[in-house]
């Protein structure tokens, strides 16, 4: 359970800062008269977030989701994330700690 929380934690962090300079780095494409389109096809480069990107299917907003897919998700995090994997990971638990954190 505490490698779940600690998982869990470091995920929502990451997403968070992910969030952060995605937006920053809209803001200051857009302030560069590049198109609405065109900023949004640039911010699906993992490139220009080196410390920060997340693969979509590992943001908050899917693992909240995510439904059955939950565990298997959160252990592909872990190892994107070079964290231990926790051996069990039950669904239910999981939901739960992902809404409290919302």
């Amino acid at each position: 359970m505490n490698q779940l929380k600690q998982l869990l934690s470091t995920l929502k962090k990451r997403d968070e800062l992910f969030h952060q300079e995605r937006d920053e780095l809209r803001n200051d494409f857009l302030l560069r008269g590049i198109c609405e389109t065109e900023v949004d096809g640039l911010l699906d480069d993992p490139s220009l977030f080196p410390t920060s990107w997340l693969p979509e299917t590992l943001r908050w907003k899917s693992l909240s989701e995510a439904g059955n897919v939950l565990p298997v998700l959160l252990k592909e995090a872990a190892l994107y994330l070079e964290c231990d994997v926790p051996p069990l990971i039950e669904k239910e638990e999981a939901e739960k700690m992902i809404q409290s954190k919302k």
